[in-house]
C-alpha cells in the first residue's frame, strides 16, 4: 500500500469516527474551532484572492472535520447560552454526522462533494467582504453536515444554524478570545 493510499484510509477513518462519536455537549467545541479555523484562513492574512478553486473548498472541509474530530478534546467554558433554536440545530447536526458515518467512506465523501462547491460559490458571491465570507462558510459547513445524506433539514434547524453564528458572533465581539490566540 503506498504512502498516499495509507495517508487516505487514515484520514477517512478518523473522519469517520470523529462523525460517529460526536456527542451534543461536543457541538459548542465544533462551532468555536470550525468559526476560528474560518475566520483565520479567510481574514488572517487579509482577503483571500479570486480565482476561488476546489483547494478553497477543500480547506474549509478540512476546518470542518479538524473541528469535529477535535472538538471532545476542546472544553470551552465560555460559550454563548444554549436557546431552544440552538439545541434543536446541535441536534441535528449530531445526527447528520451520525447518519453520514453510518454510510462509510461514501457517506464521507457526499459530505465533502456537497460542501466544495457551496464554498467555491460562498467565496465568489463575497468576494469583497471577508466578514460575510466567513459567516456563509460557517453557516454552509453546518448546513452541510445537519442536512445529513438526505440533504433534508427543517427549516427551523437550519434558521438556528445561523442563530448559532451570531451567538459565537457576539461573543467574540464582546471581548471573547479562544486559548491559542492569547
Amino acid at each position: 500500500m503506498s504512502e498516499d493510499t495509507k495517508s487516505t484510509k487514515h484520514w477517512q477513518q478518523t473522519g469517520l469516527d470523529g462523525l460517529a462519536t460526536l456527542t451534543v455537549e461536543a457541538m459548542p467545541g465544533v462551532e468555536v474551532l470550525l468559526l476560528d479555523d474560518i475566520a483565520s484562513y479567510v481574514m488572517g492574512s487579509g482577503p483571500l484572492e479570486p480565482p476561488f478553486t476546489v483547494e478553497h473548498g477543500t480547506r474549509v472541509a478540512s476546518a470542518l472535520f479538524g473541528a469535529i474530530v477535535n472538538s471532545p478534546d476542546y472544553a470551552t467554558v465560555e460559550a454563548p447560552a444554549p436557546t431552544p433554536e440552538i439545541e434543536n440545530s446541535r441536534t441535528h447536526f449530531v445526527k447528520g454526522a451520525h447518519d453520514f458515518a453510518a454510510h462509510g467512506g461514501g457517506g464521507l465523501t457526499q459530505l465533502v462533494n456537497r460542501l466544495i462547491p457551496a464554498v467555491v460559490g460562498e467565496l465568489e458571491r463575497h468576494k469583497d467582504a471577508p466578514e460575510q465570507q466567513t459567516c456563509s462558510l460557517f453557516y454552509y459547513a453546518m448546513l452541510a453536515v445537519a442536512s445529513g445524506p438526505q440533504n433534508m433539514l427543517a427549516e427551523d434547524a437550519a434558521e438556528g444554524m445561523m442563530d448559532i453564528f451570531r451567538a459565537w458572533d457576539d461573543e467574540f465581539g464582546a471581548g471573547f478570545v479562544v486559548p491559542w490566540r492569547r
